[in-house]
């Protein structure tokens, strides 16, 4: 297993999918912290396009968690262009029950410790989502956070986006500057997962 931390929660038996996301943010200039745009993109294609990666035997729940929050960025680069269709914006779609993870990209932020690391605007007593929990890298930074999607919401009976907030603070010299990011989850039932992105010219080259 990479990484030197352990995890401090474990799924329900019936989560069996991984939804692993990178939130990254650009600047307009040389300093990370001013004219902030933020952006959200799967770890792969199984993420950003599929119900994410599934719990196997091999790869399990903390295998694949553990290498997630460790690993190097995987963001790809966007090309300028007239057809290409701009960065995605802060929300995901989730179509089955699962763990989703929540990855800050770069070292300049990270969750507010002791905070909720990521809380719903609306309450679920029923408990659709359970209390998000930290994930550290090998640096004790806490770059990730995880919650549990316990089932998903029927699109022809009710509201089907959910307001997120996520807690961070920004990490400049000793100080610290918090703030509340909000993604949307989209709940689509048990709706096929979208075809994956089609190849690129030149990406077998």
């Amino acid at each position: 297993m990479n990484g030197q931390f352990p995890l401090s929660m474990l799924p329900p038996s019936s989560i069996k999918l991984i939804k692993r996301y990178q939130i990254f943010a650009s600047s307009a200039g040389g300093n990370p912290l001013s004219n902030l745009n933020f952006l959200i993109e799967g770890y792969e294609d199984v993420d950003e396009f599929g119900n994410g990666k599934e719990v196997t035997a091999t790869d399990d729940f903390t295998k694949i968690v553990r290498d997630f929050v460790v690993a190097p960025p995987n963001i790809k680069p966007v090309l300028a262009g007239p057809t290409t269709p701009p960065p995605t914006p802060l929300d995901i779609v989730v179509r089955e029950p699962c763990c989703v993870i929540f990855k800050l990209i770069g070292n300049f932020w990270e969750y507010t410790p002791n905070s909720l690391y990521v809380s719903t605007k609306h309450e679920y007593p029923d408990g659709k989502y359970r209390r998000a929990f930290p994930l550290l890298d090998n640096n004790g930074r806490i770059a990730a956070v995880g919650f549990f999607v316990e089932y998903v919401t029927d699109p022809q009976h009710r509201k089907t986006c959910e307001g997120l907030n996520l807690y961070v603070d920004f990490l400049q010299g000793g100080m610290r500057m918090p703030t509340i990011i909000d993604p949307d989850v989209e709940n689509q039932g048990n709706h096929p997962p979208k075809d994956p992105k089609p190849q690129e010219p030149g990406d077998n080259d």
